[in-house]
Parts: C-alpha cells; sequence; structure tokens
C-alpha cells in the first residue's frame, strides 16, 4: 500500500481497537453486542413495509458526518503528524478520501439492499441511499466554504487560573461549548434563554403544522444547544483529575450546559402546554448527550481524543441494539461501563483539590 496516509491511519485503528478493546472482559461485550445487533438486524429486515424504503435517506446525515470528520481528520493529519507532507498532496488525500467513504458508504448500501428487498422495493433503497449520501457529502463539503472566517478560531486557555478554581474550570468548560472565551457563564445564559424563546414561539405558532414538522420546530432550539454541549476540551479534561479535581466535579462540569439546556426545554414546553410523552423524549435527549460528555471527561486523562471518541462510539451503537431487544441487559451494561470510566478517572487523580 504505498499511499502514506492510508498506512498511517490503518496502523492508528489497530492501535486504536486494542487501546479500547484490550482486557478480556471489553472483548467478551463488544462480541455479545455484536451478536445481539447481528440478531436484531436479521429479525427487522425478514419483512418491512413498502414505506420502510424511506429508511435508506439517512444515509444522508451519515454522509455529512462522515465527510465532516473527514476533513477535519485530514486537516490535523497536515498540521501535526509525521504524514504532514503525504496530507497536503492531493492525490493521496483523494485516496484516503475514497477509502474513508468506502468503509461507510458500502456498509450503508448494503443496508439499504437489505431494506429494499423486505420492502419489495431494493432498486429505489439503493438510489436514495447513494443519492442522499451524495448529497450530505457535497453538503458537508460546501458548507465550511461559507462559514469560514478568518482570524475567528481561538484555543481556549489550559491553565487553571487560582482563585475560585471550580468556578473557573467550569467557565473555561462553557467557554469551550459557547465558542468564545469572554463572559462564558453570561454567554451560556444568553443561548439558554434564546433556546427558551424560541421554543416557545414555535410551540405558539407551529400548532397548525403536521405533527411531525411541529415536533422538529419544538426541538431544534434544544438541540442546536446539544450540538454545542458535546464540544469539549480534551485536553484541559485530561489535566483535570491530575490537579485534584475528582470525577464527581468534572462530571457536574461537562453537564452543566446541557441540564440547563434540559431546564429552559421542559419549562418553555409547560408554558406552551405541550404533552409529557414530548418532555420525557427531550429530558431522554439531554440524558444520553449528558451521559455521554461525563463518559468522555472520564476517559480522556491518559488517552487520545480519538481514541476516546472510537470506543464510545463503538459502544454506543451496541448498547442502542441491545436496548431495543433487552433493556434490562442494556441497563446493566451502561451501568458496568459508567464504573469502569469512573474508576479510569479516579485513578488518575493524586493531588488533592
Amino acid at each position: 500500500m504505498a499511499n502514506r496516509l492510508i498506512r498511517y491511519d490503518t496502523a492508528l485503528l489497530r492501535r486504536a481497537l486494542a487501546d479500547a478493546f484490550g482486557g478480556l472482559r471489553d472483548m467478551l461485550l463488544l462480541a455479545l453486542v455484536a451478536v445481539i445487533g447481528v440478531a436484531w438486524l436479521r429479525q427487522q429486515m425478514l419483512s418491512a413495509p413498502p414505506d420502510a424504503v424511506w429508511f435508506a435517506a439517512l444515509a444522508g446525515p451519515a454522509g455529512f458526518a462522515w465527510q465532516r470528520l473527514a476533513r477535519r481528520r485530514l486537516a490535523r493529519l497536515a498540521e501535526h503528524s509525521p504524514v504532514a507532507a503525504a496530507a497536503l498532496d492531493a492525490s493521496q488525500r483523494r485516496a484516503w478520501l475514497i477509502v474513508a467513504h468506502l468503509l461507510l458508504g458500502l456498509p450503508l448500501l448494503i443496508a439499504a439492499l437489505l431494506l429494499g428487498i423486505a420492502a419489495g422495493r431494493p432498486l429505489t433503497a439503493i438510489g436514495l441511499a447513494t443519492a442522499a449520501y451524495v448529497a450530505g457529502t457535497g453538503l458537508a463539503s460546501v458548507l465550511p466554504m461559507l462559514w469560514w472566517r478568518p482570524g475567528q478560531r481561538r484555543s481556549s486557555p489550559s491553565v487553571v487560573p487560582p482563585g475560585r478554581r471550580g468556578r473557573a474550570v467550569i467557565a473555561m468548560i462553557l467557554a469551550r461549548q459557547t465558542r468564545g472565551v469572554r463572559r462564558p457563564v453570561l454567554r451560556a445564559g444568553l443561548l439558554l434563554l434564546a433556546s427558551f424563546l424560541l421554543t416557545v414561539l414555535a410551540g405558539r405558532w407551529g400548532g397548525g403544522l403536521p405533527t411531525p414538522l411541529n415536533f422538529a420546530l419544538l426541538l431544534l432550539p434544544s438541540v442546536v444547544v446539544l450540538l454545542l454541549a458535546t464540544r469539549l476540551d480534551a485536553a484541559l479534561l485530561g489535566f483535570l483529575p491530575s490537579a485534584g479535581y475528582r470525577p464527581g466535579f468534572v462530571a457536574l462540569a461537562v453537564s452543566a450546559l446541557p441540564a440547563g439546556s434540559c431546564l429552559a426545554g421542559i419549562t418553555a414546553f409547560l408554558v406552551t402546554g405541550q404533552g409529557p410523552g414530548l418532555i420525557a423524549l427531550l429530558t431522554l435527549a439531554h440524558l444520553v448527550i449528558a451521559l455521554i460528555n461525563v463518559a468522555r471527561a472520564w476517559l480522556y486523562p491518559d488517552r487520545t481524543r480519538s481514541s476516546v471518541d472510537f470506543q464510545l462510539q463503538l459502544e454506543a451503537a451496541g448498547l442502542a441494539a441491545t436496548a431495543i431487544l433487552l433493556p434490562p441487559l442494556a441497563i446493566a451494561a451502561v451501568g458496568w461501563r459508567f464504573w469502569h470510566y469512573y474508576s479510569h478517572c479516579r485513578a488518575k487523580r493524586w493531588m488533592q483539590a
């Protein structure tokens, strides 16, 4: 394999798998989740209504997210890696992107084909998945050209200032999440206020719209805040335990913005008279994001961002499939994994805060 980018990332992928699932218990859990997932897919693919073919359009968001990740990965390789020269070569970048999209695109097309066969419309499913994937990838390639502004990128501070250390750390985490280092607490408050007001407006004016569109408008402000809340500073969070901060404080700090967003959304739903089902859905979405943030923060010490995110993506997919089939088993697995994450973070704490 002559392409240095592909060889380099292949080696890193092997090391990430060994790092994330090196223990026997981790491998057994991964195998169990894989077996359950395959069994569930086989059961679901046996029969499906004709309208189920529209699920193939989910390849669009997948292509969008994958293209964004690929572009960011290439940018990192060009800035800080032993293969920076190769990452700047146009032909090697194209080959790397082709391989990256084949790794995701082929399984998605196979899944779309199986769905189409079960629904009796295989050609429609393949065409829809292909068009959606290409559209998502193209959109992810065009948007950075529209959003980019010179001189806007700022790095968050990496040293905890003296005095009121806990509040300062929370402010630094909020600065990363709100995309600004000036008055991050005030920015977070204004963001939550805007989310509340927009949700109230959507509830007041969206009553005449179809139910799915009305739900989408009601949830959109909270979804935007949740997307911002997933922005975490891996270097800062990896440093906190060694500076004496407890895992509980770290969990509280990374969950502050999702918790505030959940409170703002629930208040807006109560003001506009929304039902308990939608409130429960909103709460569940915020809880999931908060738990993912906590898991990432507890695993970052002595780990790279890419290896942590890769591990959690695999575990989240497996737990989602398990929850559909056996919810009690999924709950037990979540509890066990979070105890593992907590133990990892606690083991890195050596100073007294």
